[in-house]
């Protein structure tokens, strides 16, 4: 199990292992009643002058729309609450490709056409490397790993 994971940095004082399971692709959406939705090409400013729906808390999604200066008009918690107020119409959002393939495929949100407004979250599992993990977590890792294909 050990070799699954990639020795890293310092947490603390404790040493820390990742166990690195998927990735998520994260694209720009609009929804069907925005005004982005119809527009053969946007820009950046036309972005820019959008109101974003993004996460409340520090994340990749925080960094990304501060790094291109997007309008922060709503913050939420999690990618259902973007991924309806993209849908109202009033907000461009990120999310994941594959949580917004079903959207897309019925015609209610589009990708907003702009690669460099793209990125990628990285999920890990993130356990302590100076101590030795019970029975119960190394199963439970196993089993993380095995269910992402990273075993």
């Amino acid at each position: 199990m050990a070799a699954a994971f990639k020795l890293s940095g310092q947490l603390g004082s404790a040493l820390v292992r990742y166990l690195a399971l998927f990735q998520e692709q994260m694209a720009l959406y609009c929804g069907r009643e925005h005004p982005l939705f119809a527009r053969a090409r946007v820009t950046l400013d036309d972005v820019r002058a959008a109101d974003c729906a993004g996460l409340a808390f520090h994340s990749p999604n925080m960094e990304v729309t501060r790094r291109f200066g997007l309008r922060r008009g709503a913050l939420v918690n999690d990618q259902e609450a973007v991924a309806l107020l993209v849908r109202s119409g009033g907000y461009v959002g990120f999310l994941p490709d594959h949580y917004a393939a079903p959207f897309v495929a019925q015609g209610v949100m589009r990708r907003v056409g702009l690669a460099e407004l793209g990125y990628t979250v990285d999920f890990v599992a993130v356990t302590r490397g100076a101590s030795t993990a019970s029975r119960l977590a190394q199963t439970f890792l196993r089993a993380l790993a095995a269910a992402h294909g990273a075993a």
